[in-house]
């Protein structure tokens, strides 16, 4: 039985815990409300990492597909790309998965169902979603980078229009 299995049956616990880690990157008055307000109307960024998440280690502990967990890191890691995090501590929250994996499965570490070098395999996935993490977080920030050169551009067309009705041309 592979590592994967014992984690497949623990894996709202995983989500848990990972979303848990993930809020904790934010200010306390932030987490409060990530933890207590599930309306995703009043707490969009805590509705969506939470159902992000959730999703993420689902496709991760199943069929782990580069094409399927593009688009939902993507989630998270846009609304955290726009954020005041450095990237290493915007995509931090991918390798504490290691440690999440290494807590839950704890007790069947001791008890020798999972082997150490089943855990170091895992771990090394966790190494390629972080990989995949980092591709995700740089096209969101190129996307933001975008935005901002043609908002510049916008601004700088206007006022050279408007410096010509001013000049009278």
């Amino acid at each position: 039985m592979g590592i994967e299995h014992h984690l497949r049956k623990r894996r709202e616990e995983i989500s848990r815990k990972w979303f848990d880690l993930l809020s904790c990157t934010y200010p306390e008055e932030t987490v409060r409300l990530f933890k207590k307000e599930s309306n995703q109307f009043a707490n969009p960024v805590g509705h969506t990492f939470e159902a992000a998440i959730g999703e993420i280690v689902e496709e991760f502990l199943g069929e782990n597909r580069a094409e399927a967990l593009t688009p939902l890191l993507d989630k998270v890691i846009r609304v955290r790309a726009v954020q005041s995090f450095s990237p290493s501590a915007a995509l931090a929250f991918v390798f504490g998965l290691k440690t999440i994996a290494e807590e839950v499965l704890e007790e069947e570490l001791a008890e020798g169902e999972v082997g150490i070098g089943d855990l170091r395999e895992f771990e090394r996935k966790v190494e390629g979603l972080g990989l995949l993490a980092f591709d995700v977080y740089m096209r969101c920030r190129e996307d933001l980078f975008t935005i901002k050169i043609e908002e510049i551009k916008n601004n700088t067309r206007r006022l050279l229009e408007r410096a010509r009705i001013i000049v009278g041309e």
